[in-house]
């Protein structure tokens, strides 16, 4: 293929991806300032290009995003503050999120076809992870340190995934101290009805799946021994099919037990105990379940994509409000990446679920040192790239060992939950509180 200049031609490639999948017309009712230069269209822009580089500071990315602006926008001139930006930043990416969520979600539903269920049921995988940011007074006054002593200021952020797709569908942020079950409650009020939610457990608990189950929402999730049911008979072993338990802790006693379904996966030292709500076999059998919980490392997945692939482990901005906003706007900016990728895959007759994370930042990279340096070029466009950006097709001969590093966790294995017989006293208490609801 003959060779050929990509200087412009590249700039207007991004752009023109981004735009249109989240186009700026889409924002032009947000009321700005008069005289200000940071329209929202602009702002997304230009979040999605900083979320993107890989500089090692927030100044030199907004200098090369700046350049990389003035190939894609002619006409405007980027102001040159970078603290301009960020106040601008932290004003506007609240009111940008809802809007690029609902854009977003729209895409992932046209586009996923076969992959939009999982054994039956629409299935999102949800978990928690902190991020650190610089240990600043301000920091450490309003983002708190959650974590081990003497570990850094921290954000929470507790993501939904969808598991069809393996693609990111919401989240939520707050301060270290920030209780991942209130954001997922949040979360899955917006959730189509019937969906069903896979998670740990450390999401396990009576009031979480009262709500749960209010929003028409089903669960599956991991139980361990900070959980403690009633069973019908004491010492008796759970069946494959699954058995009915009711979770009903001692402080809702006046309330309804609820009547939930524990299936047991596997045997001894590897056995897996799973709660949910749907009580008939027939719906969830045992073998749904295990592929369900299975995809949901999926979510482990995507996290190590954000902070060891993109290397956004770590923020560094150096107040909490501008913490936030960067997380926000970071999150907003792979969230799109990973949605052009998708589409681009579906375009080449890809499988998404066979996207790579680490091909599609390479290429995206590449594409804008090529937006703004006349040696390099490339055959193919951005998008025929983001194409093929999927994993290797190779099998594995061996299991996978890394080395022991003093960093890793190395939690003790999940033990079975508690269990205590339900009384007849008990029985009779709850049933009448159930019939009375």
């Amino acid at each position: 293929m003959a060779r050929r200049p990509c200087r412009a031609g590249y700039a207007q490639q991004l752009r023109a991806g981004i735009e249109d999948l989240c186009p700026p017309t889409r924002f032009a009712d947000l009321a700005v300032h008069g005289n200000t230069q940071w329209t929202p269209g602009r702002l997304l822009l230009t979040l999605v290009l900083m979320s993107w580089h890989d500089a090692k500071t927030l100044i030199s990315r907004f200098e090369n995003v700046r350049e990389l602006l003035s190939r894609m926008l002619p006409g405007w001139t980027c102001p040159t503050s970078y603290t301009g930006y960020t106040e601008a930043l932290a004003r506007w990416v609240g009111l940008l999120f809802p809007r690029v969520r609902e854009i977003l979600q729209t895409h992932l539903r046209r586009m996923a076809r076969g992959n939009w269920t999982v054994s039956g049921w629409l299935v999102f995988g949800a978990d928690g992870s902190r991020f650190e940011s610089p240990r600043t007074k301000a920091n450490e006054q309003g983002l708190k340190c959650a974590g081990k002593i003497r570990t850094a200021p921290q954000v929470y952020h507790t993501m939904l995934l969808h598991l069809g797709l393996n693609a990111l569908w919401d989240f939520r942020i707050g301060p270290g101290t920030a209780s991942e079950r209130r954001h997922l409650e949040e979360m899955a009020n917006l959730l189509p009805a019937g969906s069903l939610i896979a998670a740990d457990a450390g999401f396990v608990g009576y009031e979480l799946c009262q709500r749960l189950k209010a929003a028409n929402v089903s669960f599956l999730l991991r139980v361990g021994a900070n959980l403690t049911v009633l069973v019908q008979e004491l010492g008796a072993l759970i069946h494959r099919k699954g058995d009915i338990v009711w979770l009903w802790p001692a402080k809702f006693r006046d309330q309804p037990p609820l009547v939930l379904r524990m299936i047991l996966l596997g045997r001894g030292k590897k056995a897996v105990f799973l709660l949910t709500d749907v009580l008939e076999p027939s719906r969830l059998s045992a073998k749904q379940a295990r592929e369900i919980y299975r995809r949901r490392w999926g979510i482990e997945v995507a996290y190590r994509t954000i902070k060891q692939t993109f290397d956004r482990r770590e923020w560094l901005s150096r107040t909490p409000r501008t913490v936030l906003a960067e997380h926000t706007a970071s999150l907003l900016g792979l969230w799109i990446l990973q949605v052009l990728s998708l589409k681009s895959l579906r375009r080449c007759h890809h499988d998404p679920r066979q996207w790579s994370p680490s091909r599609t930042r390479d290429v995206t990279r590449r594409a804008m040192r090529l937006a703004l340096d006349r040696s390099l070029w490339e055959p193919l466009t951005w998008r025929d790239q983001l194409g093929q950006a999927v994993r290797d097709q190779y099998r594995r001969r061996r299991l996978k060992r890394v080395r022991s590093w003093p960093h890793q966790k190395h939690e003790p294995p999940t033990r079975p939950p508690g269990m205590t017989e339900l009384t007849p006293k008990l029985r009779l208490k709850g049933q009448a509180l159930l019939d009375a609801s």
